[in-house]
């Protein structure tokens, strides 16, 4: 996923080359059947609508159904859209159109997509439930080549910067091609999101792994475009999946502030290292500060000040965020790194337990509904609390975010899993607290793999 700062497959590009007669998706990194059917059965099931789990099902029974976008992905995508507050977007690459309908969903009654495939047959298999979910007026879809068509736009200098929102799922060989045009049309702040770009992991693969032909030659691709998008300077990155190196390698590594790397180091020294959050994860949360234009924000649970000071990092000079810990001596090692990098200004750190003090900020009726954007890493066992007291703090459009909502793994173990007793009372929490934010009608949400376990809630009016 870029935000802008200033062929030999399908032009809707398949997600590598797992059997699409299995039964997890194949367009996920997720090897674990039971946790990514988890994160569908707490987060899209309960809030995807019925005209999108039918496009769903249409895409599945598909011969090609590896072509199709994966829906928890299409569940983030349609979030982001709305803190966006997108309006005119862009789709390269069709298929059957069930990642287009949840942007169509997502977009307002006068949004526009711009929608562009090789192949119409299949998008008119989708067609009639796009007609039926009220929105193929925001659908402009053209079939045919896509650079013909960006280079058209681009002709005409009015065009340029227009762009909120652009969504690459095609032809692999010219990712690089529409990056080079999309970064012109897309305005500063918005984002393009490119799909595929691990390639079922064999970007990492060793020299001498077993791969076809066309997944060695496009794994080639992708290794060449993730490397040049890390280093253009035009955007800000963030390659969202579950942590490996090759991730860290190609977006964290490239673009991390030394500020940030040295805390980084500190946090992995310490003997509770286990505790500070993931780079990636770290990376994805700054540029979501930025598109929330995010101001206002809270953390509970700081430890050495890693995600810390990558908040403080991504709010303008006069933002301002409130850290509640209850250990001052860790975050005072991280404290010298956040003075250096200018940033200590933004921070009020108050030491103790966090629920009396966000107690004491909803006692006066002026502190609802200010919060840009809340952190959670903190006491698992006060989740359900915090969610109950941040969901009135965070302001409509806001966004919560809590860490370890997978715990490992272990929300999907079986009963007889051989666990710890306090993974095991983890565990059963972190299940609770998931089943309670998918069926609150205050948030929506979405849940990332990244990490251990990324829980967007994004309040509604």
């Amino acid at each position: 996923m870029a935000t802008s700062t200033n062929g030999e497959d399908e032009q809707k590009g398949g997600g590598g080359s797992s059997s699409s007669s299995s039964t997890i998706h194949a367009k996920t990194l997720l090897k674990s059947e039971s946790l990514y059917h988890y994160i569908l059965e707490t987060s899209v099931d309960p809030r995807e609508p019925e005209c999108l789990r039918e496009l769903r099902r249409i895409s599945a029974a598909h011969p090609r159904n590896i072509m199709t976008s994966a829906p928890d992905e299409v569940q983030f995508f349609g979030m982001l859209l709305k803190i966006l507050n997108a309006k005119n977007t862009i789709e390269l690459g069709v298929f059957t159109g069930y990642s287009l309908l949840a942007t169509a969903l997502a977009l307002p009654h006068d949004g526009k997509i711009l929608a562009l495939d090789t192949n119409r047959e299949s998008y008119e298999l989708g067609l009639p439930v796009i007609h039926k979910a009220g929105v193929a007026h925001k659908i402009d879809f053209r079939e045919g080549p896509a650079l013909p068509v960006l280079d058209q736009l681009l002709a005409d200098e009015k065009n340029k910067g227009t762009l909120d929102f652009a969504f690459v799922d095609a032809d692999k060989s010219n990712y690089l091609n529409y990056h080079e045009r999309l970064v012109e049309l897309v305005r500063v702040g918005g984002v393009i999101a490119y799909d595929n770009t691990l390639w079922e992991g064999t970007v990492a693969a060793p020299p001498d792994a077993p791969l076809s032909e066309r997944d060695r030659m496009i794994s080639e691709i992708m290794r060449a475009f993730n490397s040049v998008i890390a280093a253009d300077p035009r955007v800000e990155i963030s390659h969202l999946s579950i942590a490996d190196g090759y991730i860290l390698e190609t977006s964290v590594d490239p673009r991390e502030p030394e500020c940030l790397r040295e805390l980084r180091r500190i946090s992995a020294a310490h003997p509770r290292g286990v505790m500070a959050s993931a780079p990636d994860e770290v990376q994805f949360l700054g540029m979501l500060l930025k598109i929330l234009n995010a101001k206002n924000t809270i953390e509970v649970g700081v430890f050495t000040g890693y995600s810390l000071l990558a908040t403080a990092l991504a709010l303008p000079h006069d933002g301002k965020i409130l850290a509640l810990d209850t250990n001052r001596e860790s975050y005072e090692l991280g404290l010298p790194v956040i003075h250096k990098a200018g940033v200590a200004h933004k921070i009020d750190f108050r030491e103790g337990p966090a629920l009396p003090l966000l107690d004491q900020l909803l006692a006066n009726e002026k502190n609802k509904g200010t919060l840009d954007f809340a952190f959670v890493d903190a006491d698992k066992t006060n989740y359900l609390n915090y969610h109950e007291r941040l969901v009135e703090l965070v302001r409509v459009g806001g966004v919560i975010a809590y860490d370890n909502t997978l715990w490992g793994g272990t929300v999907a173990a079986p009963p007889d899993a051989p666990l710890s007793e306090r993974d095991r009372m983890l565990s059963e929490m972190t299940r609770a607290f998931n089943s309670t934010v998918a069926a609150d009608p205050r948030v929506e949400i979405s849940h990332l793999s990244i990490a251990d376990g990324l829980t967007l809630c994004r309040r509604l009016g």
